[in-house]
C-alpha cells in the first residue's frame, strides 16, 4: 500500500492538507468521488477517489482510535484501494504507534510524510496560516505528481 500522510501534532494544519489535496484531486485533475462524501466546504470527511487505475482512500484524520479502524475497515473493504491520504501524529505521540500497528503498515509499505509544524500566534497569524498551508498544498502537488502516486 502506498500512503501519503500528514504529520504532526494538534493544530498544525494536517486535516485542512489533507481536504486541500483532495479537493485539488478533484477539481483540478479530474478525480471522481465513488463514495459521494466529499464535502464541498472544510469539514472532517473519509472519501474514495478515482481516476483510470488509481483508487485513493482519503480521511481526513485519525486523532481516535476509532477513526483510525474505520480507515482500516474502509480499506480492507475496498480491496481495489491503491493507495491512502490522511493525517498522521507526530513522532512520541501516542497515537503514531496505535495508527502503524491498526493499518498493519510494514516494511513493504511505502509511506511518504509530509511533517507539519505550528504557526505562530500574533497579528500576521491568519496571513502566516494561509501562507504555510498554500505552501504545503504546492509539496503535495508536486510529490504525488510523482511514482509511488502519480496521482
Amino acid at each position: 500500500m502506498n500512503y501519503f500522510l500528514f504529520g504532526g501534532a494538534r493544530d498544525t494544519g494536517k486535516s485542512k492538507s489533507v481536504y486541500k489535496i483532495a479537493d485539488y484531486l478533484i477539481n483540478t485533475k479530474g478525480y471522481s468521488d465513488r463514495s459521494g462524501s466529499f464535502p464541498a466546504k472544510y469539514s472532517e470527511f473519509r472519501c474514495i477517489l478515482v481516476k483510470d487505475d488509481n483508487v485513493i482512500l482519503i480521511q481526513s484524520y485519525t486523532d481516535l482510535v476509532k477513526m483510525i479502524i474505520d480507515l482500516k475497515n474502509a480499506r480492507d473493504s475496498n480491496k481495489d484501494i491503491t493507495h491512502i491520504i490522511t493525517a498522521n501524529r507526530n513522532e512520541g505521540d501516542h497515537m503514531r504507534n496505535r495508527f502503524r500497528k491498526i493499518l498493519n503498515i510494514t516494511s513493504t509499505d511505502y509511506v511518504f510524510e509530509i511533517p507539519l509544524g505550528k504557526v505562530i500566534a500574533g497579528k500576521t497569524r491568519r496571513a502566516n496560516i494561509l501562507w504555510y498551508l498554500d505552501g504545503v498544498l504546492r509539496i503535495a502537488k508536486e510529490i504525488t505528481n510523482n511514482p509511488p502516486f502519480k496521482f
